[in-house]
């Protein structure tokens, strides 16, 4: 962002190339938009919750260039990336329970003032539904999270409402070494 503009951004499922890809395309962007390194004031990044190498690469790069710049890094959940990207996109103004698959029969939940952002077992999220049948249910992959709701939507992850996000929040922006990074459940093979 640039004064408060989108400047340019590049979006794209890297798997497991991110640790390669991801500095080309930040590079690229920079090259885009005519910047240098120490000119950036702050680096946005979802922090959590996901898959623990995903969001380790994404941060631990994130917070390089930040300290290597001098630049904040503003901290966004991913919970609420897909619950605002899916609000842009539909006004009716609903509840939205966001779900994120954790694994072994448990999602990250939350719901903004309706449920708060955690760990949750199937068993709680349809409990939770039942006496809030009113809520718009989605998840950035509907299939893994293995919770048969009908009409849940696939929302994804979207850089542009991350920016948005960030851009509300640079009040929240930390140091490089300041930065958490929201886990909910230990990496698997950790007790």
């Amino acid at each position: 962002m640039l004064d408060g503009v989108i400047s340019g951004h590049e979006q794209e499922d890297l798997g497991r190339r991110q640790t390669s890809e991801l500095p080309r395309m930040c590079e690229r962007l920079m090259n885009a938009a005519s910047l240098s390194w120490p000119e950036l004031d702050y680096i946005a990044i979802t922090n959590g919750p996901g898959y623990f190498t995903g969001i380790r690469v994404g941060a631990a790069y994130a917070s390089g260039l930040a300290y290597a710049s001098g630049a904040k890094v503003i901290p966004v959940s991913a919970l609420d990336m897909l619950a605002f990207t899916h609000r842009k996109n539909d006004r009716a103004g609903r509840k939205i329970l966001t779900v994120i698959y954790a694994g072994h029969g448990w999602v990250y939940a939350s719901c903004d003032g309706f449920l708060e952002a955690g760990e949750y077992s199937h068993a709680e999220v349809l409990s939770w539904l039942e006496g809030n049948d009113d809520a718009s249910v989605i998840s950035d992959d509907p299939e893994r999270t293995a919770l048969d709701i009908p009409g849940m939507l696939q929302v994804r992850p979207d850089i542009v409402s991350l920016c948005e996000i960030a851009g509300e929040k640079v009040s929240l922006a930390v140091s490089p070494m300041e930065l958490k990074i929201s886990y909910y459940r230990a990496p698997q093979g950790v007790s």
